[in-house]
């Protein structure tokens, strides 16, 4: 087996480098110092592409490859981000079977993973609970209605301080809906948006500080993706900071929190789609 690894590491050698030679350097902006990252390619990348969440000892991921009908999740060290674990297709059969085919932007609560589920023909978006010692499914399936999700559940994340679970749908979304995960994930209450309005193209989401950030995928504007804010009592969205990814090439998805041993607090998943997935860890001043 270590033959193997020691093989499978000199061969995706190549590719590592050429993903370091090719993608432009992120860099830090004025409320976002970029304090560190670290890269991943081949198979690692295919468990990592959609969603990043902590308990403060791991980051558990979310990938998913629609067109390959491939759903991941994999836990890592907090520091050195180095797998522990993973788990191919973990969806469970009443998922596959409707066409569930893509996890979104996760969060961890109380030895928990709140995934958010869709795909199938009238995309089925619900959210999947599964274990985070074991990332296999608990058997919590909770759907939720079509009619406020017509284009995708792409993110939750969890208040821990509540037990509230925040979603939104994908595009253009003028309101965020909130459930009571104590409660059967019951609806709680509906936060029409406003500030800055319609969110569009969240990718992930997590608590800091009793506010809910958000990572958007900006479109048109260069090198640099947003991080918004969500004051959740009053529905205010505003921008929190913008991160310069180094290039127009790279895809902004899932972002979580907590602090590391150099200082960093935020850390948010960047996917070059030619080539791998990078994880930026930041000191932030919001």
């Amino acid at each position: 087996m270590f033959i193997i690894r020691k093989i499978w590491a000199i061969l995706t050698l190549p590719l590592l480098l050429l993903t370091l030679l090719t993608t432009p350097d992120a860099s830090s902006t004025e409320s976002a110092e970029l304090v560190s990252e670290n890269t991943f390619v081949f198979e690692k990348a295919l468990l990592m592409g959609q969603g990043i969440t902590t308990d403060g000892e791991y980051f558990y991921t979310s990938g998913s490859i629609t067109a390959l009908n491939l759903t991941a999740l994999a836990k890592f060290t907090f520091d050195g981000m180095e797998i522990t674990q993973s788990a191919v297709n973990p969806l469970p059969e009443k998922c596959t079977e409707r066409g569930n085919n893509h996890i979104g932007g996760i969060s961890y609560y109380d030895g928990k993973i709140y995934a958010p589920v869709e795909g199938g023909d009238i995309c089925y978006a619900c959210i999947v609970v599964f274990d985070a010692n074991t990332l296999e499914p608990t058997g919590e399936i909770y759907d939720l209605p079509n009619e406020n999700y017509d284009d995708g559940v792409p993110w939750c994340a969890v208040d821990r301080e509540t037990g509230l679970l925040y979603a939104s749908k994908w595009s253009n979304a003028k309101t965020i809906y909130v459930y009571d995960i104590e409660n059967e994930m019951s609806l709680v209450k509906e936060i029409p948006l406003t500030g800055l309005g319609e969110i569009h193209r969240i990718q992930g989401g997590e608590f800091y500080n009793g506010t809910l950030y958000l990572s958007e995928d900006v479109e048109n504007n260069g090198n640099y993706k947003n991080i918004l804010s969500v004051n959740v009592s009053t529905g205010e969205v505003a921008l929190a900071t913008e991160r310069d990814v180094g290039g127009d090439n790279i895809e902004a998805e899932g972002m979580t929190f907590g602090v590391s041993d150099d200082g960093a607090v935020m850390h948010v998943l960047d996917y070059n789609k030619l080539i791998g997935i990078f994880v930026r860890h930041y000191k932030v001043n919001f």
